[in-house]
């Protein structure tokens, strides 16, 4: 079940799992996104048609400390409906922002939908959002992602709109706490952008927003998009990064301690073949400082990052390169400049990856990810909890075949010589 690849280390270390589960029925379950809840336990967004009233439902679930259910609840209509961020409440209760299929308008489309929730799971509120491009003659689509949620208690959500010409846009937009719209913002650079993933909004110090998507055009293909806005949305800056030839495309996007930015994102173009985890930091004005690949030969890839209290990084994701067969999930530690600490693969032959994680403190992570069972084509939700240990190296361990007794007679050797030397200079002195 567990595994070191073949990445090189600077510590020598162990992972133990300490407890993992697995939720679904028969047919395709997810999880995106995890939060640990101040009261207890997790709370995790996804979907699943494997239960609820569509094809794909938006999932949300509640378990305990040791990953015991608590309560689960599916939301959505017939179609296509999916959870794709989770976020703690100041309030109390959650926020979900999720992607679902409104087949009540004259041309059924996808808008981007803001769930508000009580602990106990209960809706307290529930609100559907289009673009500003669509009206009652333009039916477009769009797609909802990411959210953070403000110090007054509003929301700030990003994801993806249709424009009618062709082509899409990143979309922000803010709502007060019962989800009246504030404003919204559409950004455009080449043809078709994208703000496509959870985990890739984030607030900044000076009250404004930074987002991590993707542009794209025939000629310059996908390159991750950084773009940095004030409190109101206005965009102040925006970067690029990437072969214009290759293909590149962010996962998720934190602020560091010094007010720069890490970007989590894949990468086809460089790195040691396949595909590979790219980690990108910027300045606070979004200049590369660096950037590095993990991975090997085959598709890897990550989905989500942390800062940690030494400015370094964790990551998860999934490998093929490392793994026991059909891709397992994939944690990486890294320092302040990206380099490889520990890297562990968790999994089976049977396909396997991990999407989100809580960092608990003392080198344990709680993560959800993904897993199929035996002969099947579906997965199940699957959240384990692993602890990583740092191996205490012995004397024995720096030199193969080195002990005491080996250090003894070393010692013992120098010294000998040492009182030879001694012994042939008195015999110089005294014969002249």
């Amino acid at each position: 079940m567990i595994h070191n690849s073949s990445l090189s280390l600077s510590e020598e270390t162990e992972i133990s799992i300490l407890w993992n589960k697995t939720y679904g029925g028969q047919y395709v379950d997810v999880g995106k996104s995890i939060i640990k809840v101040n009261a207890g336990g997790y709370v995790i967004a996804g979907w699943t048609n494997s239960t609820g009233a569509g094809d794909l439902d938006i999932f949300l679930m509640r378990i305990a400390q040791d990953g015991t259910s608590m309560w689960n609840h599916t939301f959505g209509n017939v179609e296509e409906d999916k959870g794709f961020q989770v976020i703690n409440c100041n309030s109390g209760g959650f926020a979900v922002a999720s992607t679902y299929k409104n087949m009540t308008a004259a041309t059924p489309n996808f808008d981007f939908l803001v769930t508000r929730i009580a602990n106990d799971g209960s809706v307290l509120w529930n609100r559907s959002y289009s673009g500003p491009e669509q009206n009652n003659t333009n039916w477009v689509s769009n797609y909802g992602r990411s959210i953070v949620e403000c110090t007054n208690g509003d929301f700030v959500l990003a994801g993806v709109t249709i424009t009618i010409v062709g082509g899409s846009d990143v979309w922000l937009f803010r709502v007060d706490s019962n989800g009246a719209k504030i404003w919204d913002r559409t950004y455009h650079n080449w043809y078709t952008e994208r703000c496509f993933t959870p985990h890739s909004l984030v607030k900044c110090n000076d009250g404004g927003f930074a987002i991590a998507g993707y542009t794209f055009n025939s000629s310059q293909t996908n390159q991750v998009w950084l773009l940095r806005t004030d409190f109101e949305g206005i965009l102040l800056w925006n970067r690029t990064f990437g072969d214009t030839a290759g293909y590149q495309r962010p996962e998720g996007l934190i602020k560091c301690f010094d007010g720069g930015f890490a970007i989590i994102a894949n990468t086809h173009t460089f790195g040691a073949g396949g595909a590979d985890a790219w980690l990108i930091r910027t300045t606070a004005a979004g200049n590369q400082i660096w950037n590095k690949t993990y991975g090997g030969s085959s598709a890897d890839g990550g989905s989500y990052l942390i800062e940690m209290s030494d400015y370094g990084y964790t990551i998860a994701g999934s490998t093929h390169s490392f793994d026991t067969g059909n891709g397992d999930a994939w944690l990486i530690r890294t320092d302040l400049n990206g380099e490889i600490v520990w890297n562990h693969t968790i999994g089976d032959a049977y396909g396997n990856s991990a999407a989100s994680f809580v960092f608990e403190g003392n080198d344990t992570y709680t993560v959800v990810g993904s897993t199929h069972k035996l002969g099947s084509e579906f997965q199940d939700i699957w959240i384990f909890k692993v602890q990583i240990d740092t191996i205490a190296i012995t004397p024995e361990e720096f030199i193969p075949g080195f002990n005491i007794l080996s250090l003894f007679l070393i010692i013992f050797a120098c010294s000998a010589i040492m009182i030879l030397n001694l012994l042939k200079k008195k015999s110089v002195f005294f014969s002249s």
